[in-house]
């Protein structure tokens, strides 16, 4: 029996040597616009014309005294320190809580669109109105302020559409409570 030095016939060897150089002119095409400089860099090495002054340590007696010699200088009184929010008394509903606090947050039972202010439309004001809201622990809204502002006439839409509102309440372990929770107002052109 004839052995055979190449298991393959010439076409599979043709076709792999093919495919190996064209992946190996990728390669060297795909970096040869990168030149590499080799052009000489002219190195001085002459010695240094002026040589810095050598490190020379402090007198021995200056590391013993005290620093007497700087000046004192008034410092500015500190910043006080911002006053957390202190939970709103309700009366009989105790206080009003965080959503942290709460096992199920409160859900719109009805939601009232707020309207675009002509103002904010004719100058082409798109945004979030984000509004903090006290909901009680009927579901009813006891205060509400616009911690992120749209302007435009847009705060007091938001605020408006959040008051005709009404909502479930916040449960804490199967009991109605009030809680604070934050509701954006988004205000968007519809084409």
């Amino acid at each position: 029996m004839k052995q055979q030095f190449l298991s393959l016939g010439p076409r599979p060897w043709l076709f792999s040597l093919g495919t190996h150089l064209a992946l190996i002119l990728a390669v060297f095409l795909a970096g040869y616009h990168r030149f590499i400089d080799l052009t000489l860099v002219p190195l001085d090495l002459s010695p240094v014309k002026s040589a810095p002054a050598a490190y020379q340590p402090p007198p021995e007696d200056i590391w013993q005294k005290p620093m007497l010699h700087l000046p004192k200088t008034a410092l500015p009184p500190p910043k006080p320190l911002p006053k957390p929010p202190v939970p709103v008394s309700t009366g009989a509903q105790g206080p009003v809580r965080s959503v942290a606090q709460v096992s199920q947050l409160p859900h719109f039972v009805t939601q009232a669109k707020a309207a675009y202010p002509e103002a904010a439309r004719h100058s082409n004001v798109e945004g979030v109105v984000l509004l903090q809201v006290d909901i009680d622990s009927g579901g009813k809204v006891m205060n509400a302020q616009v911690v992120q502002s749209l302007g435009f006439g847009c705060d007091e839409a938001a605020l408006e559409a959040l008051q005709e509102s009404t909502f479930t309440p916040a449960y804490d372990g199967g009991q109605p409570v009030p809680v604070r929770i934050r509701i954006p107002y988004r205000f968007k052109f519809t084409y």
